[in-house]
């Protein structure tokens, strides 16, 4: 009796692990399916055509960019015109821009102050180019898809006529006004002022004359001088921070490159009286330079380093395969299972560098320090390989992948610090023209 009870008690276990099996096998595959759908639904929302600027234009509609929602929703538009969810929400989206910039333009003509003309100039421009946009979209839908995109446009141009006069004499007006002082930050806004009333209105009295003049004025002269650190990496920066000045010309600052350096020197008969271009000093006040930039370079290296490590694999994989006669007298085969090893050397190698470069730029008049930054570049190189003995079935697919690598050479101290070097000019030479243009 009692056995008969333990028995009925292993026959309901087995039961109740086999249907909890059976439930979790059929959440697996309903969990894969819900995934698998997920994704197909996504991936055919991707190519739907038009639907990243859709999806780009309802972003911006919920965080209240109604501009951008504007037209990115008329991209969308213009590419499947029978959305009609981004026509709604087209026909949303504008008047909300509207109501906006309307709400800045009448803020705008309450103030006394002149300086409201480029702002309003601005919303203007905005409101033009929102309202452009949507009237070629009407024609684009009516051709389309015979619809009537029901939005009233109104138009600026007359607004925008009688703004940008006043807008460009503003900006005439201040610039004459900082014109009158000699400073280099004061001729900087005159020059900046000058630009920008011609952007209102094309060659504006004689605003480019008084901008070359302002900008002339403004101007600040860098002297490089030689960077301190490894002789190779600091030279070929240096050359490359020369070099730049006559691949990107900026608007307020002038680098003294190498060449303008040797003139300055020869025609000085500098060379013969034992002054180089080391001089800082000397050199900064002969080139009229107003600031001097000096760097220092400090490079760090890690020598190669190979590990080697040894693992053991093993796998059971069907070793032969085995003929029998079933019950039915069928004749089949049966894959017969065996373990297999192998032994792994698996090799690291690896080095690698840093590059440090601070700097400051100097006043050559009073010596004091102007601006001062640094940059830092990381090179690293890991390479790995494998070889083994013994069975390969036994491999991981990771180790198979690394037996099929062969070892290569790591690169030396010098090829290191020159990858980096090659990275830092660019980037060194944006960083010192960002501090001139503020």
């Amino acid at each position: 009796m009692v056995i008969t009870q333990a028995s009925q008690a292993c026959d309901v276990s087995s039961i109740l692990i086999a249907r909890s099996k059976f439930i979790m096998k059929r959440k697996s595959q309903l969990l894969f399916l819900i995934l698998l759908l997920i994704f197909f639904n996504f991936s055919c929302a991707i190519f739907i055509p038009g639907y990243s600027d859709y999806s780009s234009a309802k972003k911006y509609f919920e965080i209240g960019d109604y501009d951008s929602a504007v037209h990115a929703i008329s991209r969308s538009l213009r590419i499947k015109a029978d959305n009609q969810k981004g026509i709604r929400l087209l026909e949303s989206a504008y008047p909300h821009a509207v109501r906006r910039h309307q709400s800045n333009i009448d803020r705008l003509k309450t103030l006394e102050d002149s300086s409201k003309w480029p702002d309003l100039v601005y919303e203007y421009e905005v409101l033009q180019n929102l309202g452009n946009e949507v009237e070629s979209l009407k024609s684009a839908l009516k051709i389309q898809i015979n619809y009537h995109l029901a939005l009233v446009v109104v138009d600026y141009r007359v607004e925008l006529k009688e703004a940008r006069p006043l807008a460009a004499e503003y900006h005439y007006t201040q610039g004459l006004k900082y014109r009158g002082d000699s400073s280099k930050k004061s001729q900087k806004k005159a020059a900046i002022d000058f630009k920008l009333a011609q952007k209102f209105i094309p060659n504006y009295k004689n605003a480019q004359a008084l901008y070359e003049e302002a900008r002339a004025n403004a101007t600040f002269t860098l002297l490089i001088s030689v960077f301190k650190g490894e002789r190779n990496i600091s030279a070929y920066l240096r050359d490359q921070m020369m070099i730049q000045q006559s691949n990107t010309s900026k608007e307020f600052l002038r680098i003294i490159t190498r060449d303008q350096l040797n003139i300055i020197l020869r025609e000085q008969g500098l060379f013969q009286a034992g002054v180089t271009a080391n001089n800082d000093t000397e050199i900064g006040k002969l080139s009229g330079a107003d600031h001097i930039l000096s760097a220092t370079i400090l490079t760090t290296y890690r020598p190669v380093e190979k590990i080697k490590n040894e693992i053991s694999q093993e796998r059971e994989v069907t070793v032969r395969k085995e003929s029998y006669v079933d019950s039915a007298g069928v004749k089949k085969t049966k894959n017969i299972k065996g373990k297999v090893k192998a032994t792994v050397k698996h090799f690291k190698k690896s080095t690698g560098a840093t590059l440090n470069l601070s700097y400051q730029i100097i006043d050559v008049n009073n010596g004091e320090m102007i601006f001062k930054g640094s940059l830092k570049k990381t090179e690293n190189f890991i390479h790995e390989w494998a070889t083994f003995k013994g069975d390969k079935r036994a491999l991981s697919d990771h180790y198979k992948w690394l037996a099929n690598r062969q070892e290569i050479f790591a690169p030396s101290r010098s090829d290191l610090y020159m990858k980096m070097a090659q990275a830092i000019p660019r980037q060194f030479h944006n960083k010192i023209y960002n501090h001139y243009s503020n």
